[in-house]
């Protein structure tokens, strides 16, 4: 072989390493840096504002409570987080936006009747908080009042993790059938209809955590159940009205068992929640 074939092999194969390095810095999480905002020990499952401005998350202050946390950007500067005025009391938690940013989502065990006792679920055999869908409008800088999102929606004890899509129909997870699985209700002529499930894998397999592209082309969710988790972090694709089979995005990701999907505003990213940070991945190897 001669210096130039060698020249020539070893361009390439610097090239394919070069390929190899960006693909791996691509498909691998980074941490969700908010300043003093976001603590890993306490909080998880992060939703933007559309400038990005603003973060809505949960925190844990104790094993049994959970809130809404709202922190602010000023001059490229994280804040520190308060408390939601429509959070503080009740077991809150999963806040997502409207497309708009009209309007947020969340679910919550408060009571759906006045002077009501709050929701409970029975999971593995003991009770734990239950959860029901609440809307609440933005009203100019602030929040209105919660409103219960209707029996048509909340069906049960657990209706959870809502997700908003841009024609305003909802995502969720209920049981069904021995299984959590995907909902989605049709939002038509200012209501919301009943209930479909959302036909995606093996129905013998638990999902979770739905965080759905605007325009229904892709979600990111956990399929299945791991030891010490939700299940693995997959993606899949909507095509001619159909669900794709769920995509692993591989060990390196879900090492960390990774649960609370959220996308970025811009819906090239996800980030996700693991058991030691908050964290935030590209999605453009599998958007491309």
């Amino acid at each position: 072989m001669n210096r130039r074939s060698i020249g020539i092999l070893l361009a390439t194969l610097f090239s394919l390493y070069g390929m190899r390095l960006c693909w791996a810095a691509a498909t691998s999480p980074h941490p969700v840096d908010l300043g003093p905002a976001l603590s890993f020990d306490t909080d998880d499952t992060p939703e933007f504002s559309a400038d990005g401005d603003t973060a809505f998350f949960d925190r844990s202050p104790t094993a049994t409570t959970k809130i809404i946390m709202i922190a602010r950007k000023v001059g490229g500067i994280w804040g520190k987080a308060t408390v939601a005025p429509f959070s503080g009391r009740w077991f809150d938690q999963n806040p997502v936006l409207a497309p708009d940013g009209s309007y947020l989502l969340f679910d919550s065990d408060r009571p759906v009747t006045p002077g009501g006792k709050p929701l409970v679920q029975t999971l593995f055999g003991r009770p734990q908080p239950g959860s029901n869908i609440w809307r609440v409008d933005r009203k100019g800088e602030g929040w209105g009042e919660p409103v219960w999102l209707g029996p048509v929606v909340n069906t049960d004890n657990f209706v959870d993790f809502p997700d908003i899509v841009a024609d305003g129909s909802l995502y969720f997870m209920r049981w069904d059938q021995g299984a959590v699985h995907f909902f989605r209700a049709q939002y038509q002529d200012g209501q919301y209809l009943p209930a479909v499930r959302v036909d995606i894998g093996d129905p013998a397999v638990t999902t979770h955590d739905a965080a759905v592209a605007p325009d229904e082309s892709f979600m990111v969710l956990d399929y299945g159940r791991v030891k010490g988790g939700l299940g693995r972090l997959c993606i899949s694709f909507r095509r001619d009205g159909r669900w794709s089979k769920p995509e692993d995005l591989g060990d390196v990701i879900n090492q960390d068992l990774p649960w609370g999907s959220r996308l970025s505003p811009d819906h090239r990213k996800v980030y996700f929640t693991g058991a030691t940070k908050v964290w935030s991945l590209s999605l453009t190897p599998w958007l491309r």
